[in-house]
This record gives C-alpha cells, structure tokens and sequence, in this order.
C-alpha cells in the first residue's frame, strides 16, 4: 500500500504551512490509509480561508483522482495561520513527500 514509507517535506512546506495545518494534513493521509482500499501515489490538499458566523476558519479538501475521492476538514486558527495554497503529497515507491504545488 502507498504512503507506509519514510515521509519528507520540502523547504517551502516546512516554511508556508502553519504547524498546526501540517499535522491536520498528516492525519488526514492516516485516515486515507485506514479507510480506502486503493491509495494513488499523489494526494492533493487544497487550502483556503472560509467565514463561518463572523470568524474564519482553515477549509482543507483532500483528494485523490484513482480511484476517486474526496473528504473535507475544517480547523479553527487564527485568522493569520490560515492560507490560500495547494500542497501535493507524492509517492514514489521509495519515499513521500509534502510539497506546494508551486514547487512541483
């Protein structure tokens, strides 16, 4: 099964992730494990800001095309932790890696 290998994260995910948000997207990649039966070797999280009664909150869709998939999570900061981005987790047999999508 993808993604039980060693797991390393590029500098621009390491320094534009909020803490927080990085674990959010780990333990969303867990859960994937447990609960799908096949995982395609890319793993798309896409970020942004969403309003909710006044106060806004970290919107993160994970998804992956083969077979499809798609779960949202949402996760209280403060508004300044919260971004606009889109991370890739790749596989590739030997290892995974967290990166933007601009640093594909």
């Amino acid at each position: 099964m993808a993604f039980n290998n060693p797991g390393y994260m590029t500098r621009g995910f390491q320094t534009e992730v909020p803490i927080e948000t990085q674990l959010m997207i780990y333990d969303c990649l867990e859960k994937a494990k447990r609960s799908l039966t096949v995982m395609d070797y890319l793993q798309v999280f896409k970020l942004d800001k969403v309003s909710s009664n006044g106060s806004y909150c970290q919107r993160v869709v994970h998804s992956q095309e083969v077979p499809p998939f798609e779960k949202t999570v949402y996760l209280t900061l403060p508004e300044d932790r919260i971004i606009t981005t889109k991370i890739y987790v790749i596989d590739d047999g030997d290892h995974h890696t967290f990166l933007l999508a601009s640093e594909y």
